[in-house]
C-alpha cells in the first residue's frame, strides 16, 4: 500500500487539520486545470486525492495506520466519508487481513475488532449496500470473516451482528458470515480401541469355544 503520509508531506502523528491543510495546498498546486493538462501533474493529483480519501476520514485512517503498524490512540469515528468507493473499503480490509496473517495471528484482538468496527459504521454500511457493488461487497465480507478467525467467540458474535446488516438479506452473504455466529463446533464422538477391547464375549459363544476345544482334545487321544 502507498505511503499516504509521504504523498501529502505530513508525519504519521499529524492532526486532521494538518492533513486537510496539506491536501488543499497540494491539490491546488497539482490540479490539472492549473498545469495545462500535464500528465505528471494529473497523476500526482490523483495520488493526493487518494491519500486524502484515506487520511481525511478518521476511521479509514485508523485502519490504514493499523496496517502500517503505527502505534497510536485511535481517534474514534468520523461521521463524514469523503468520496470513497466500495473499492476503497475493499483495499482497507485486504490490508487489514494481510497485517493479521503476517503477524501469524498474534494480534491484539480488541484493537483488530475496533479497527474493523469503526469502518463498518451504519453510514458506511448503508453506502456499500446502496452502491450495489455485489461482487465487491462479497469480497469485503470474505476479507473481514478471514481476518476475524483470530478473534474470540464473543467478538466474533458481535462482528456477525454487524455483518448481518451489510449482508442485507442476501442468502449467500448470510451463509458466509454464519461461521462467526457459531465458531465452535463439537468434536465427533469416536469409539476408542480400548472400548472395543473391553467388550465382553457372550456366554453362549464362550461355551461353544470351550466345547470345541474339549472335542479336539478327545479326538487327539
Amino acid at each position: 500500500m502507498k505511503d499516504y503520509y509521504k504523498i501529502l508531506g505530513v508525519a504519521p502523528k499529524a492532526s486532521q487539520a494538518e492533513i486537510k491543510t496539506a491536501y488543499r495546498l497540494l491539490a491546488v498546486k497539482h490540479h490539472p486545470d492549473k498545469n495545462n493538462g500535464d500528465k505528471a501533474s494529473e497523476e500526482r493529483f490523483k495520488e493526493i486525492s487518494e491519500s486524502y480519501i484515506i487520511l481525511g476520514d478518521v476511521a479509514k485512517r485508523n485502519a490504514y495506520d493499523y496496517t502500517k503498524g503505527y502505534q497510536k490512540n485511535y481517534y474514534g469515528q468520523d461521521p463524514k466519508s469523503d468520496k470513497a468507493t466500495p473499492a476503497t473499503y475493499l483495499i482497507l480490509f485486504k490490508s487489514i487481513k494481510t497485517k493479521v496473517f503476517n503477524a501469524g495471528g498474534r494480534i491484539n484482538q480488541e484493537a483488530l475488532f475496533k479497527v474493523i468496527d469503526d469502518i463498518l459504521t451504519d453510514e458506511n454500511v448503508n453506502f456499500l449496500i446502496n452502491a450495489q457493488h455485489v461482487n465487491t461487497n462479497s469480497m469485503i465480507i470474505d476479507e473481514i470473516v478471514t481476518s476475524c478467525i483470530f478473534l474470540n467467540d464473543a467478538l466474533k458474535a458481535r462482528m456477525h451482528t454487524r455483518l448481518l446488516k451489510l449482508a442485507d438479506g442476501d442468502p449467500q452473504f448470510i451463509t458466509k458470515i454464519a461461521i462467526l455466529k457459531n465458531p465452535s463446533t463439537a468434536k465427533p464422538k469416536t469409539q476408542s480401541v480400548e472400548t472395543v477391547e473391553e467388550q465382553s464375549i457372550s456366554p453362549a459363544l464362550l461355551f461353544f469355544i470351550v466345547l470345541v476345544v474339549i472335542i479336539i482334545a478327545v479326538l487327539a487321544i
